[in-house]
């Protein structure tokens, strides 16, 4: 459980630093106000990003397993 609980923190933090990053710089472009606009974005992300992937990995993991198994 508790590696679960890591792997989502992990995961879900650094997926939404480079999705928000990313998302951020095509609507609004580069400029002084990115990073505010990229940290409130990314707090928000972040803040759906964890517990998805802590709720969802059990399921990826086991759709992975099956798909890698498959021949």
């Amino acid at each position: 459980m508790k590696l679960r609980i890591l792997t989502g923190l992990l995961m879900g933090t650094m997926m939404s630093v480079v999705i928000s990053g990313i998302i951020t710089f095509i609507n609004t472009g580069m400029d002084a106000g990115f990073p505010l606009r990229w940290v409130q974005a990314w707090f928000v992300a972040w803040c759906i990003a964890v517990p998805m992937a802590v709720i969802l990995s059990p399921i990826a993991r086991r759709w992975a397993e099956a798909l890698s198994a498959a021949k």
